[in-house]
């Protein structure tokens, strides 16, 4: 019976691709939504980096370009914090281990980069001590981590003001850089500079939170998109109605900056109008990408690549400024769409043939080569 049936041939041996299947791992594990906000969160320090900020941005088009200021870089920290979270739930990898590397490597090449003429407040060796923190803070329940945000969101911008008001020439010194002593270093990263740990924590620990989250769930998506716009907009409000109350505040250093929500004040009130508006913008990005997700995969690689954009931004700012800076808005908004389109597809192309962006990839914890175990005397010998 089996001799009479006829099997067909086999197909010849196909070569293996070994870099699909990597792609496709690395997009299921994935959350897209978390990808295209980081892009978001690289396009809005871009904008600041290039344009207007501040009183510089005239009329309604200037202020809806200035919303960028003090908030993309708070959501480019929560991110990280999801980041985070995401990585302590790897099997793969010990994660305190890979964040004291991403350490290492992070803090002489943000000092190094801010050696650069580019005029602009380098954040990475920042997240060199942010990293740090978070190593310890992965061991806290959900809990913990929430008010331990909460706390230093509150507690925080009053020991930066304590101090500022104690030691004010540790805030007038310029941006460390490579090659400056120790303490000052010290000094700067955790307290007096321009994201100091001791403020800058508290959305690092809110990403932690948010990372140990069912992101996938149109339920969490919804209560973190209107829990964030109420967050943002009740701390603006208060401020502003403070401000009303008690008049204008007094220049800084002052306890009176306790109420002010200004961009990279450090207080409590910007604090949480930040991390909110980082809320609604990660609950809005999950959704956009999950339902249009062909549209949004140049905006989802650029996030992948957003630590390779971003010190390529740098560079090209210290080398040719004026292929990029604009004193206008109209001009600044051009120039950041056609960085941000130049960036992306460079991206999309990348993806095509490699799983991470250069820089990310320096990032990755070495694998180290397995030692062969010693063999017992007693083991039978293979022939």
């Amino acid at each position: 019976m089996l001799e009479a049936v006829s099997l067909p041939a086999e197909p010849p041996p196909q070569r293996a691709d070994p870099v699909r299947p990597v792609l496709a791992q690395m997009r299921a594990a994935r959350i897209g939504g978390i990808d295209a906000a980081r892009a978001l969160a690289i396009i809005g320090m871009v904008m600041i980096h290039f344009g207007p900020r501040g009183d510089d941005a005239e009329g309604v088009l200037g202020w809806l370009y200035s919303l960028a200021h003090g908030r993309a870089s708070i959501l480019f920290v929560v991110i990280a914090g999801i980041g985070v979270s995401l990585l302590g739930r790897s099997a793969q990898e010990d994660a305190t281990i890979t964040l004291l590397y991403r350490s290492a490597v992070l803090l002489p090449l943000g000092l190094a980069l801010q050696r650069l003429d580019h005029g602009i407040l380098v954040i990475l060796q920042y997240y060199a001590v942010y990293f740090g923190v978070a190593a310890l803070a992965l061991r806290l329940r959900d809990r913990t981590l929430l008010h331990a945000a909460a706390a230093v969101a509150v507690a925080g911008p009053v020991l930066y003001l304590g101090a500022w008001i104690r030691q004010p020439e540790w805030f007038t010194r310029p941006a460390v850089e490579l090659g400056d002593p120790l303490g000052a270093v010290a000094v700067d990263l955790v307290l007096a500079g321009s994201y100091p740990v001791v403020t800058w924590a508290a959305p690092l620990l809110f990403g932690i939170w948010l990372g140990r989250q069912d992101l996938r769930a149109p339920a969490v998506r919804f209560r973190l998109g209107a829990g964030g716009a109420v967050v943002a907009l009740v701390a603006s409000a208060l401020s502003a109605t403070l401000s009303g109350l008690l008049g204008a505040p007094s220049p800084p250093p002052s306890w009176q900056q306790l109420m002010v929500a200004e961009p990279h004040s450090q207080m409590p009130l910007w604090l949480f109008c930040a991390a909110g508006s980082a809320a609604v913008v990660i609950a809005l990005a999950l959704v956009v990408v999950d339902r249009l997700r062909t549209l949004t995969w140049p905006l989802v690689a650029l996030g992948q690549l957003a630590l390779t954009v971003y010190v390529a931004q740098l560079l090209v700012l210290a080398a040719e400024p004026e292929l990029l800076r604009r004193a206008e808005v109209v001009p600044a908004i051009l120039s950041v769409l056609r960085f941000a389109a130049v960036a992306a597809a460079s991206a999309v192309v990348w993806r095509a043939f490699l799983a991470r962006g250069p820089l990310e990839a320096l990032l990755r914890l070495p694998r180290l080569p397995r030692l062969p175990r010693p063999r017992s005397p007693d083991a039978p010998r293979g022939r």
